[in-house]
């Protein structure tokens, strides 16, 4: 049983005029055509565009950290580290639920580490006419890493988990799978998910030549 009023069509990809738009019907009944829908608590778009849902997660981070405000951030019973592992478990876990499979770019990773940054110091009691640096306050805050460092974390985490999957897994084929026929038009191209994760690794490389740790 379908209800037709509840399903919606993502085109991608598409011709926008009204000849070339394709139609979906099931016994009649047209399906609505949208630019973006949430599913599973991540918004997807149809130009694959991170900004709407950037704003959601720190919408939704923001709001959990509110909730908690009295009762844990700004309870001086608690020490410092009790009040940053909540933190960490509750408001970041929110931030970047789905992060996995994000291409950020650099306004994506400003945007999240100035939410980072005002949980911290209201955390710390930390106003702006204090002048501390970020480094500074990522220190007095139990040493918590920075948003990006927490993004990339998890995604170098999963993409390390399909990496050991089996072949013939879907996950592991979509990351290794590439298109037959076609190539990409002549300009300035949109960042790749592969695209990101070869950049992190080849930065990752770097730190360990530079530290002389090996890697493999």
């Amino acid at each position: 049983m379908i209800n037709t009023k509840k399903i919606e069509v993502l085109p991608q990809s598409v011709n926008t005029s009204s000849a070339a738009h394709p139609t979906f019907t099931v016994h009649g009944d047209s399906l609505n055509d949208v630019h973006q829908f949430t599913y599973l608590g991540s918004i997807l778009t149809s130009d694959c565009s991170l900004n709407n849902k950037i704003q959601q997660r720190v919408k939704l981070a923001s709001a959990a950290f509110g909730r908690l405000s009295h009762r844990v951030f700004l309870n001086r019973n608690l020490a410092i580290t009790t009040k940053i592992a909540v933190y960490k478990v509750i408001c970041i876990s929110i931030l970047l639920y789905g992060c996995e499979s994000w291409t950020p770019y650099r306004r994506h990773i400003k945007t999240l580490e100035a939410f980072h940054i005002r949980c911290l110091k209201r955390i710390l009691g930390i106003h702006w006419w204090h002048k501390v640096t970020h480094v500074e306050i990522r220190h007095k805050a139990a040493g918590i890493d920075s948003a990006e460092h927490l993004l990339l974390q998890r995604q170098l985490s999963w993409v390390g988990h399909v990496i050991r999957m089996p072949s013939n897994r879907l996950p592991r084929r979509i990351l290794y799978g590439k298109l037959v026929n076609g190539q990409r038009l002549a300009g300035g191209h949109k960042l790749r998910y592969m695209d990101h994760i070869c950049r992190i690794l080849e930065q990752v490389k770097y730190i360990y030549c530079k530290t002389g740790a090996a890697f493999n």
